[in-house]
């Protein structure tokens, strides 16, 4: 998880977490249910196997969401939003209805 620098502002340090064009995507897919890896690319549209595998990492490692390997085969991945994640949320939806008012 990153820590705060104590020189940085509380906006950069949100930046940092969710900055990007995929995180938000990302967390919204994942607020309204467990996604596997392909159903998650599927949803959010445009984005490659490459970037959203980085992406759910970066995330993963900042505690928003967690990964859940199932022991099976071909084996399964689901991801699901922490509690930090699920935190946010409120947030993302004020911002979703702050742009949606533009």
């Amino acid at each position: 998880m990153r820590k705060i620098k104590t020189n940085e502002s509380p906006a950069t340090a949100a930046i940092k977490l969710i900055g990007g064009k995929w995180k938000l995507c990302i967390l919204w897919q994942l607020s309204q249910k467990k996604m596997r890896f392909g159903e998650l690319q599927r949803a959010v549209g445009d984005i490659t196997q490459q970037m959203l595998s980085k992406q759910l990492k970066e995330m993963s490692n900042d505690n928003l969401i967690k990964r859940k390997v199932y022991e099976v085969i071909p084996p399964k991945v689901e991801y699901s939003l922490t509690a930090f994640g699920k935190s946010g949320i409120p947030v993302l939806t004020e911002l979703c209805n702050w742009a949606s008012k533009k």
